[in-house]
């Protein structure tokens, strides 16, 4: 991507970009064109490859700018778990995140994974990356949570964050195929219920 030389060129490369990464999210890469993301942003062909030399470096970049902006909120709110009620409350953010959006498109990442993985090995790689770090922001809330006492000592949070992230994408997807936040809330409820048959027995 050729980086703008003047504020505006900013602007314009931004807010194509920002533009794109809500359609491929909406309806998807293969059914959003260049032509409908420049309506939408109100920018031209010529504007559009002076930063972008093909459509594929557009969902490239757009994999870029969803692993900062999504990405960026979920270390934020995972930063500041170390508890069960902060755990909760992260998955009810997720939930009301999700449905908050009317349930279209499912995850960011996921659904830009779901779409690309066996289309563009590239594309594939930068979206294993981003789950990577996703992942990992994980596992540290539940060292975090191991370090407090709230799960056992034998608790390996590795898997315990595999498992987590199984749950959060088979929900997203779900919900969004059936229209219903119900799918999500339920398999949520179900991570939250096997990651508490960790915690430790109560002292009586």
């Amino acid at each position: 991507m050729t980086e703008p030389r003047t504020e505006r060129g900013r602007e314009t490369r931004d807010k194509i970009l920002s533009t794109a990464a809500r359609l491929f999210h909406e309806r998807g890469v293969s059914a959003t064109s260049v032509e409908q993301v420049l309506d939408a942003a109100q920018a031209g062909k010529s504007q559009f490859y002076r930063y972008f030399p093909s459509k594929e470096d557009l969902v490239s970049e757009v994999i870029r700018y969803q692993s900062d902006h999504y990405l960026g909120w979920q270390r934020t709110l995972l930063g500041r778990i170390d508890d069960w009620d902060q755990l909760a409350a992260y998955f009810d953010t997720l939930v009301a995140s999700h449905a908050q959006r009317e349930l279209v498109g499912g995850c960011p990442i996921g659904s830009l994974a779901a779409e690309l993985a066996d289309r563009n090995e590239a594309h594939r790689r930068e979206l294993a990356e981003a789950f990577s770090l996703w992942e990992a922001s994980f596992e540290q809330a539940m060292a975090n949570m191991k370090a407090a006492q709230k799960l056992r000592p034998d608790a390996d949070p590795r898997p315990l964050a595999a498992t987590t992230m199984a749950g959060i994408q088979g929900g997203y997807l779900l919900s969004a195929l059936n229209k219903d936040v119900r799918p999500m809330e339920d398999a949520l409820e179900a991570v939250l219920a096997y990651l508490r048959s960790y915690e430790p027995p109560r002292e009586e």
